[in-house]
């Protein structure tokens, strides 16, 4: 499988240019998912000046997609009457943020959600999102192997 490099430039300058989708739907709270979503979360966060949360997941085991996705660390926080912005590097499989958003809807009583990611990768998911979701993509991708800066 071909490897895709991104630099940080490149991931900056992706995000500054996709920025104002997010600003016009200006969200309370930026959810960033732990590991993935972490940097581009806070790069983000200096266009759009919102306070940023963070969630761990865990859906790998042994570079292989585990049947169920395990929560590491969530939020306590009643989000009914707030937007929020769930941030992560890539949409590969989208079960992740199936997950998510469907957690967030269920212990937090999240109404009004969007998704952002860097990529999306063009293939079959094996999560939806429901409609009302606002889904922003930075690009969409060929399935190859992305290597962000941050990953070793």
């Amino acid at each position: 499988m071909e490897k895709i490099r991104y630099s940080y430039d490149k991931i900056t300058q992706l995000i500054k240019d996709n920025a104002h989708k997010i600003k016009n739907y200006n969200p309370d709270y930026i959810i960033a998912i732990g590991g993935g979503g972490l940097i581009p979360a806070r790069l983000l966060r200096n266009f759009i000046k919102k306070p940023i949360y963070v969630v761990s997941l865990s859906l790998y085991a042994d570079d292989k997609i585990k049947d169920n996705v395990d929560i590491v660390q969530w939020i306590d926080t009643d989000l009914s009457d707030k937007k929020i912005m769930i941030i992560d590097e890539v949409d590969d499989t989208r079960k992740t943020l199936d997950f998510c958003v469907k957690r967030f809807k269920l212990i937090n009583n999240a109404k009004d959600i969007g998704v952002f990611v860097l990529q999306n990768k063009i293939k079959e998911k094996l999560g939806q999102l429901d409609d009302d979701v606002k889904y922003i993509s930075c690009e969409n991708v060929d399935d190859n192997w992305i290597v962000y800066p941050w990953d070793l």
